[in-house]
């Protein structure tokens, strides 16, 4: 396949609505992403967050102690005994953690430390093509799945960063994916070992829902049915390279997930920082641990009682930095709907049922950190 030419890194703030618009995808993303690829010393304006507040702020060299311990770690062997006592204990610490900060991580999980490496590689060796390879599984405008810039609707600044975003459920499209990027190599090492990673973390994922589920005084099996016949699954890579002024830029803005749970591995690499009781959190980068934390379809479920909380990705000007995003979701055709013993005088119900596509089709419409739209159309009237 002919390479294609790459957009001049010279950009200024209007040329982001044109870009966005474009029906070319092959020419957006090379728009988009060419100053990525280029050794530019000046970050492209397109790329500059003019609101200060929104820029996630990280120094690289002191990012050990500006890490922050508020996020719980849980450890989950307690799973692997027969103590009720201290799955008792595990409940409540989970519990706790999701009612407080919406997120906790997670060591004895169960997923094997080579498997991740090895999965880390081969995100890094999926970027690592060139551009006009990856091109062959770009993700047009309007779709979830494939490689691409990530462009949220109503955008004002892009994303300093490249992502890659793959379903293992209801339906794989990760071996068509690894068919058309590694044709000239050996496509089954990377579409093997994705879905081997993908297997383990819907598992570690399913425990967790129970879990979950018990934490509100339910029957642990309660919430099974949403993560059982199609069933949503998906992953995505991202990837933050060295940012020339990271002081300007973002990495990922701020927002909440839509889905269940996410579970995400980053790498040794800073970036992740969440908000509690308005201040951002850089979580500490442990390679032993998961990052967990519950989407907006959980707080529903939940009746508010779990938090789906604002969390955002930083960049840096000397190290690029990885993560391995999981999302565990509902079929689309299934009501989203507290139970009626999580609603009382005291929490009374606050969104009305709806579908996970009615949700889905709402959800990247409307930004949460600017009032809560994506909830507010929602609620209960």
């Amino acid at each position: 396949m002919a390479a294609h030419p790459l957009a001049s890194p010279r950009h200024n703030a209007a040329d982001l609505g044109a870009v966005l618009a474009n029906a070319n995808t092959t020419l957006r993303n090379a728009s988009l992403l060419t100053a990525l690829l280029h050794n530019t010393q000046q970050l492209p304006p397109m790329f500059v967050d003019s609101a200060e507040n929104h820029r996630p702020a990280l120094n690289i060299e002191s990012s050990a102690a500006e890490c922050g311990d508020q996020i719980p770690v849980v450890d989950l062997a307690p799973l692997r005994s027969c103590d009720p006592a201290a799955r008792a204990s595990l409940v409540s610490s989970i519990a706790i953690a999701c009612e407080k900060f919406g997120f906790f991580q997670v060591v004895n999980h169960g997923v094997d430390h080579s498997l991740i490496e090895r999965c880390e590689r081969e995100a890094h060796a999926m970027f690592e093509l060139p551009l006009d390879v990856k091109e062959r599984v770009h993700r047009p405008p309007g779709t979830s799945f494939g490689y691409g810039a990530n462009t949220w609707v109503n955008q004002t600044v892009m994303h300093w960063a490249e992502s890659f975003h793959m379903q293992l459920h209801p339906t794989s499209n990760i071996r068509d994916f690894s068919q058309k990027l590694f044709s000239e190599g050996d496509p089954n090492k990377f579409s093997s070992t994705v879905e081997e990673y993908m297997a383990e973390i819907e598992k570690l994922a399913r425990e967790l829902l129970e879990l979950l589920t018990e934490g509100l005084g339910l029957e642990r099996d309660r919430f099974n049915h949403y993560v059982e016949n199609e069933r949503m699954m998906s992953m995505r890579f991202n990837l933050y390279p060295p940012c020339p002024q990271p002081e300007l830029a973002i990495g990922l803005r701020a927002h909440t997930d839509p889905h269940l749970l996410t579970i995400l591995h980053q790498d040794e690499v800073a970036g992740l920082q969440v908000q509690i009781d308005d201040e951002w959190i850089t979580v500490k980068p442990r390679p032993d641990c998961f990052v967990v934390n519950i989407g907006d379809l959980f707080q529903v479920l939940s009746n508010t009682r779990y938090k789906s909380v604002l969390h955002r990705a930083a960049v840096n000007g000397t190290s690029k930095r990885l993560s391995l995003a999981c999302f565990l979701n509902p079929p689309l055709s299934a009501t989203v709907e507290a139970p009626q013993e999580l609603i009382t005088e005291e929490r009374p119900q606050k969104y009305r049922p709806f579908t996970w596509l009615e949700y889905l089709s709402n959800a990247y419409k409307f930004h949460p950190a600017t009032g809560g739209e994506r909830h507010e159309r929602f609620f209960l009237r």
